[in-house]
């Protein structure tokens, strides 16, 4: 009995491990294939979308981020927070969660503005 439980288990680790390695290409048929991440500041006074796939990635947002500080600073203490939660059971994009850039931004709810973008939003 206990030698089944070990195989079980190796199988396991293998279909979370292999699927971790292939997690771009899960994502293209789970998500489709120009997936977007929406970051904002905590009153939506500044607002980016990312779309890696057409270059507009996280240091194109800091750049503008901090242009839009520099341009404006009466909101030098602003942060950003990324509006996209972690789903645990997308077990493929566990390794993702863990290194990836995009979620080193701290969670915290979209803010709906008045004209569908941040009143600096780009």
């Amino acid at each position: 009995m206990k030698r089944k439980q070990i195989k079980i288990l190796v199988i396991i680790i293998g279909i979370i491990a292999l699927s971790n390695f292939l997690s771009g290409y899960i994502n293209v048929f789970t998500e489709g294939l120009f997936m977007t991440y929406h970051y904002q500041t905590e009153n939506a006074e500044f607002e980016f979308t990312t779309m890696p796939a057409k270059g507009r990635d996280i240091g194109m947002m800091e750049r503008q981020f901090s242009h839009f500080k520099n341009t404006n600073p009466e909101f030098k203490e602003l942060e950003l927070h990324r509006t996209f939660k972690r789903n645990p059971i997308k077990f493929w994009n566990w390794y993702s969660y863990i290194t990836n850039e995009m979620y080193d931004y701290e969670y915290h709810t979209e803010v709906e503005s008045n004209s569908g973008k941040g009143k600096f939003g780009i």
